[in-house]
């Protein structure tokens, strides 16, 4: 019995962390890059972050367990530690890279800078990598008998890539010599029992015991990507403390991928109301509402206390606007002591036989109404899960997801834990994702998250491709010439690659959307990997002949987009005399149109574009400056259109 559960649990860990190791077959592959921290300098320069990085010594207690970016709409800089608590932003805060957090929300520490670059690469040996020092702290006073104890819970790997054994975690400590000691540390390991360990350490050294005390997490690891993973959470500190002061009173929720040990399953929070996919095109959404929307929805919760503690697991839905469209709630599900439970029947309670779950959301929520958009092409909506619990800390109580419709059909929930690719390919290697297109259309556009490596792949030939097919990919209808992707050219993390002509769909049939490879004897191409969502009967490859349905549980984060033609070619940079001129370009989101003659553009239609030719600002009339601050920094497409006008101009935002 004892060898069964061994199997079980070695196949659950080779489905979440993926198989690298058979010859000529789909493998997942470390991350060299995370994109969501591209935009650093922005937020440096941001004056949200300028606001907050000041600050006096903070006074105890000290608590930190990273959960609120996750219970609001993400702001620029969520991605990093919050400096109101914390000095450094090298380590990635996130929602999707540990198993079994004691809440939403982890610190994790790994081979990559604050740009979500690799340190450098070629270096394998372990060195000094990421770091977390929290604010200045007023210590004095304090005795050494009072308690003062730092606890927090650590994880290797979670979803991510196993440190080795002399990948170090280590605490330090600054004395009052301004001299770090390693108070603490911890060998790298393989993840097998998929939970998160506690660590207490005792601050009673009257050296520490002074205003202006700090300490900082640290880890040594390969300097080339996003390997070698460690994450922390739930990071406290405060006197009149003991050692064995283990227990928590908190319920909280979790957005991660978890594990029930009972069960030998994962699972993971709902985070789209969408029945078939995470993200699609408002246009096509609004051909049947109806017709898209899922049948449940599940919120996975963690139960730290030692008692049984009833929770209301209920869900409200927002419009871009913030106006509350609907409120949905469920029963009472009783949560046993020490348990991750959700979507599971009697995971979270046996006797009771309850689980997290609003059921019928068809019936509950039957669209998510068409009456307010952003523009006619996009708009979204605020997903509000919550937990009806009294415990010691309700901001994770809250989780909220952001449902996107824009112009592109999505699978996976914009984050990647590995990247997907073909190995050892002694044949032309091909990689297709199904689509069910809902609407006539036109395919403009193919975005894909990339992985960059550092082999040269000038010479490397691979193209994209679209297929038609059914059950599986049929004919080749269109592929890219051989290229070397940018990596910089991203939208949102994704390369966009414009197809050089129009494809039409047509409504209810299927694309097949991928690339093909030539023979190679290492790893050259890669995109990006979401584990939370599997949608692995939706990805098929290719070897040589036969198409085979993948069997890594997940999302390959590759995109259709469509809609209407937009041409940034010819753009002019600077109006002529005859046309409207826009000023200031740049801008810092306050944008004035120059009309040429009074009462010009009284009745104007004027549009924003994005690089992706999503429409993402629309307006009847011209009555003042467009307000854009909202938007992105970034090249966009400012066209106004009356009936004896028509003018273009590319807009930079700051």
């Amino acid at each position: 019995m004892r060898q069964i559960l061994t199997n079980r649990l070695l196949l659950l860990f080779l489905l979440l962390v993926g198989v690298s190791g058979v010859q000529a077959q789909e493998r997942l592959y470390d991350l060299t890059v995370n994109h969501r921290l591209s935009d650093y300098e922005k937020y440096m320069r941001s004056d949200r972050y300028a606001s907050r990085v000041a600050g006096d010594t903070l006074d105890l207690p000290f608590f930190d367990d990273f959960s609120e970016p996750f219970s609001r709409l993400r702001n620029l800089g969520d991605d990093y530690p919050n400096p109101d608590r914390w000095i450094g932003n090298t380590v990635y805060i996130n929602n999707h890279m540990a198993i079994n957090p004691i809440s939403q929300g982890v610190a994790t520490f790994d081979g990559l800078d604050e740009m979500g670059r690799a340190y450098g690469f070629g270096f394998s040996l372990p060195s000094d990598a990421d770091s977390l020092t929290s604010k200045p702290i007023r210590l004095s006073g304090t005795l050494p008998d009072s308690s003062v104890v730092l606890s927090f819970y650590y994880q290797a790997q979670g979803a991510g890539n196993a440190p080795e054994e002399e990948d170090l975690l280590i605490v330090q400590f600054k004395d009052t010599s301004e001299t770090w000691q390693t108070v603490w540390e911890a060998e790298g390991y393989i993840l097998e029992d998929f939970d998160f360990q506690r660590a207490m350490i005792p601050v009673d050294d009257e050296k520490y015991l002074f205003d202006g005390f700090q300490f900082r997490f640290r880890n040594f690891a390969s300097l080339s990507g996003s390997v070698d993973h460690w994450h922390v959470d739930y990071v406290e500190l405060d006197d009149g403390r003991s050692l064995a002061d283990t227990v928590i009173r908190d319920v909280s929720q979790m957005c991660q991928t978890s594990y029930l040990l009972d069960l030998f399953m994962e699972q993971t929070s709902t985070f789209s109301l969408l029945k078939d996919y995470s993200a699609m095109p408002w246009s096509h959404y609004k051909t049947d509402p109806m017709a898209f929307i899922g049948d449940s929805a599940y919120t996975v919760l963690r139960n730290n206390d030692t008692a049984e503690v009833p929770t209301n697991f209920s869900l409200q839905i927002l419009d871009h606007t913030g106006t509350q469209r609907y409120n949905v709630l469920s029963a009472t599900a009783p949560v046993y002591p020490g348990k991750v439970c959700g979507n599971e029947t009697n995971s979270c309670n046996v006797i009771g036989g309850s689980s997290n779950l609003l059921s019928n959301i068809s019936s509950l929520v039957p669209q998510f109404p068409t009456d307010v958009e952003m523009t006619d092409d996009s708009t979204f909506f605020e997903l509000r899960f919550s937990l009806g619990v009294d415990d010691q800390d309700s901001i994770n109580d809250i989780r909220v997801e952001k449902q996107e419709f824009y112009n592109y059909y999505a699978y996976d929930d914009g984050t990647a834990e590995a990247a997907y690719g073909l190995g050892e390919l002694e044949n032309v290697g091909r990689v297709a994702v199904r689509y069910d297109v809902k609407k006539d259309d036109v395919l403009r556009a193919i975005q894909l998250y990339l992985n960059p490596v550092e082999f040269d792949l000038s010479q490397e030939e691979v193209q994209l491709a679209v297929w038609t097919g059914g059950e599986e990919p049929g004919d080749t209808i269109w592929t890219s010439p051989s290229m070397f992707f940018q990596y910089t050219d991203h939208v949102n993390y994704f390369y966009h690659y414009f197809l050089d002509r129009e494809i039409q769909v047509n409504a209810n049939s299927t694309i097949w959307v991928g690339w093909i490879q030539q023979p190679a004897t290492n790893l050259k191409f890669s995109v990006g990997f979401d584990k939370r969502a599997d949608h692995s009967d939706r990805n098929y490859y290719n070897l040589g002949t036969t198409w085979n349905q993948s069997s890594i549980p997940g999302s390959i984060m590759i995109r259709p987009a469509f809609g209407e033609a937009y041409d940034w070619v010819g753009v002019d940079e600077q109006a002529n005399a005859m046309e409207l001129s826009v000023y200031p370009n740049p801008s810092n989101g306050t944008v004035f149109i120059q009309e040429r003659t009074a009462g010009q553009l009284k009745n104007a239609n004027i549009k924003v574009f994005d690089l992706s030719g999503r429409c993402v600002h629309q307006q009847s009339g011209y009555r003042g400056p467009l307000h854009l601050e909202t938007l992105n920094a970034g090249v966009y497409l400012l066209r106004v259109d009356t009936e004896t006008v028509s003018f273009t101009n590319r807009l930079v935002l700051q």
